[in-house]
């Protein structure tokens, strides 16, 4: 996670949990220059840039995406090795393109991202280039047969904004509407742009968010992604990963054409399981600063960082959180939607009285251990009974 300093002068917040977008706030963005190594958790993501808070930022959106691709793509739990993501300015980059990403030897996978133009959308993009690339590589190692096929990139991109933020799963569909899907085999072996094949960036979110749920033993979809990393043909991978769904290229089209529409219209919003809410709110409530050396690292309460909220950068921070949990509580898991609720009051309260701050953060962890005791009795619940259940 991303670390701050804190001195006489105040705090100097870089990024803590999730991020939401990297330019929302302009003042961090154009903060003093400080070359900074970020990491996220170790071996998964290394960042290094001059601007530390771009540096932390990046860091945290690259767990975000972790998250929340760690379940479709199978992720580990960790890489022997990080993926490297290094922000360059365009004067030595040495490439024309916005990202640049590559499989060195030793299993080392390296992200470039041109300074200039590090946009969210293009840092989000090159880290799950990066990210599939490395899952590729060490599956396979470092193969000239590897590779990130178009269409399981623009599918990841899609997936995560879409689980990231709920609307962009409903302009999805809404742009659905007004498209008949692309043929199957077109999507698979899709290799230019969106501009050029307009469409066909919706119709690959539909493919993995289909392709998944016809996954009856849950292990077609990772089978197919693995093959088609590895290189291999991916009309042939998919029907070795899916057998039995059809006979011929008719059938296939038909198959797929009929999912196709089934997902495009599911009314259904995207929702976190249990695990995966209470990771996400952990991850917002958690505050880590260095002290003014650098040397120590401090764990802080949120009372304690509401109690500073008066401080520019902290009151940023805050309000950056704020946004993140009114974004998040939509697809929070039952169990943890009252606390995701409380922890967004909570936040709010950044300017209000010491006395009506301490009651929201009580209110907060009262929901929160509600929430926790919830989830265990009822994971208790359910083992009892699939052993019960196994007896017979």
């Amino acid at each position: 996670m991303g670390r701050a300093q804190f001195g006489a002068a105040g705090w100097r917040f870089a990024v803590g949990a999730t991020v939401g977008v990297l330019a929302q706030y302009p003042d961090l963005r154009a903060a003093e220059a400080v070359p900074v190594i970020a990491h996220s958790v170790a071996g998964r993501f290394e960042i290094a840039a001059t601007d530390s808070a771009q540096g932390h930022a990046i860091a945290a959106l690259a767990e975000e995406g972790w998250r929340i691709l760690a379940g479709p793509l199978d992720l580990p739990a960790q890489f022997a090795t990080p993926v490297f993501v290094r922000v360059v300015p365009s004067a030595s980059a040495g490439f024309a393109a916005p990202l640049q990403v590559v499989a060195e030897s030793g299993g080392v996978v390296s992200v470039r991202v041109r300074a200039e133009v590090a946009s969210p959308g293009v840092v989000r993009r090159a880290l799950v280039r990066g990210l599939l690339l490395r899952q590729a590589v060490a599956q396979q190692g470092v193969k000239d047969s590897v590779r990130v096929p178009r269409w399981l990139e623009e599918a990841c991109v899609g997936w995560w904004q879409s689980r990231a933020n709920a609307a962009q799963l409903d302009a999805a569909r809404q742009e659905s509407l007004r498209r008949t899907p692309p043929a199957l085999a077109d999507v698979l072996a899709w290799q230019s742009g969106p501009v050029a094949s307009p469409g066909f960036a919706v119709a690959s979110l539909w493919l993995m968010t289909y392709l998944q749920t016809e996954s009856r033993r849950g292990t077609e979809w990772s089978a197919l992604v693995r093959a088609v990393l590895a290189g291999d043909d991916p009309d042939l991978a998919l029907t070795a990963a899916f057998p039995g769904r059809f006979a011929n290229e008719v059938e296939r089209e038909l198959w797929w054409q009929t999912g196709w529409h089934h997902v495009a219209r599911a009314r259904t919003l995207p929702a976190l399981e249990a695990a995966d809410s209470r990771a996400q709110l952990q991850g917002l409530v958690r505050f880590v600063f260095s002290d003014a050396g650098g040397e120590r690292d401090h764990l802080l309460s949120l009372a304690e960082v509401l109690a500073r909220a008066e401080e520019p950068i902290v009151a940023a921070e805050l309000t950056r959180r704020a946004a993140e949990v009114n974004r998040l509580v939509p697809v929070l898991h039952p169990f943890y939607r009252n606390a995701g609720l409380a922890l967004g009051e909570a936040l709010a309260a950044r300017t209000a009285a010491a006395e009506k701050q301490g009651e929201r953060v009580a209110a907060f962890e009262a929901d929160w251990r509600e929430a926790r005791e919830l989830e265990t009795a009822t994971t208790a619940a359910l083992d009892a009974l699939e052993g019960r259940l196994n007896e017979k």
